[in-house]
């Protein structure tokens, strides 16, 4: 049974999961006047946990939405995101309602809490973002992300606090042990990154390497086409055989390409 697709006629605000394409649409051009998809249900519950996601047209797209109460939910939203508790709550719906999504159409992911007045902003701003929003599909349709990181086998064990008996003694002997972490730059990580965006669309660092996982190496993101799946998967495991025992290769995916998407806002 498909979402209704409708014009919402509640008073309450929207909010935004993200947007997809009609189906049949390969290209920036405009759908019939009477287009009609046929869309799989989303199961996931709404964003409040109370409304059920709808699949609402905006021109060529469809914005994947559920009306949310403005007073008790859209205004009290940027205090709640200080309370840790309900933001991973609503967090895991957002990103359950994503993931259904990504499961049956190409979908550019809204950033968590946006939230529009009603369907007249919505639809304002989707149409006024048509030309990157056409770019970001012909880039991400048919691709997943995948995030690879690189972990010595061995984690380090954890110093012993430096002591000093002036400020430059303390430096030299933190050089000294900087000297002895990892290398986290070398010549088969660099290899690695190469064989990997040989095959991705696209790819992003995962943030910095930092001393609180002392062990961590390397981290990135890729864009994958589905139709490389089984290179993507042997180039890893490759990788994994060669360095048995020295490092070790974590994987994570597939997931909606949350980190390709941001020329679309």
């Amino acid at each position: 049974m498909a979402n209704p697709v409708r014009r919402l006629a509640g008073a309450g605000a929207l909010y935004l999961y993200g947007i997809s394409r009609g189906p049949g649409v390969s290209g920036p051009k405009p759908l019939p006047p009477k287009f009609s998809p046929t869309l799989a249900k989303i199961s996931s519950a709404g964003i409040d946990g109370v409304h059920t996601v709808q699949a609402l047209p905006c021109g060529e797209f469809i914005c994947w939405v559920c009306e949310v109460d403005q007073a008790g939910f859209a205004q009290a939203m940027e205090h709640n995101m200080e309370n840790l508790e309900w933001l991973a709550l609503h967090g895991v719906r957002h990103q359950q309602v994503v993931g259904e999504v990504a499961a049956q159409t190409a979908i550019v992911p809204a950033r968590f809490g946006t939230i529009f007045s009603g369907e007249p902003a919505l639809v304002k701003d989707v149409l006024g973002r048509k030309a990157s929003l056409n770019k970001v599909f012909a880039r991400v349709t048919g691709g997943d992300e995948w995030g690879v990181k690189v972990f010595a086998e061995h984690a380090e064990p954890v110093a012993a606090p430096i002591e000093a008996r002036s400020g430059k003694e303390y430096l030299q002997q933190k050089a000294a042990r900087m000297k002895k972490r990892p290398e986290r730059n070398d010549q088969e990580l660099r290899e690695l990154a190469t064989a990997l965006e040989k095959i991705a669309t696209d790819s992003a660092p995962s943030g910095k390497v930092s001393g609180a996982q002392p062990s961590l190496l390397w981290q990135a993101t890729f864009l994958v086409p589905r139709t490389k799946r089984k290179q993507w998967d042997q180039t890893l495991r490759n990788f994994v055989e060669k360095w048995e025992g020295k490092r070790r290769i974590e994987v994570n995916g597939p997931w909606p390409p949350y980190s390709f998407v941001s020329d679309a806002d």
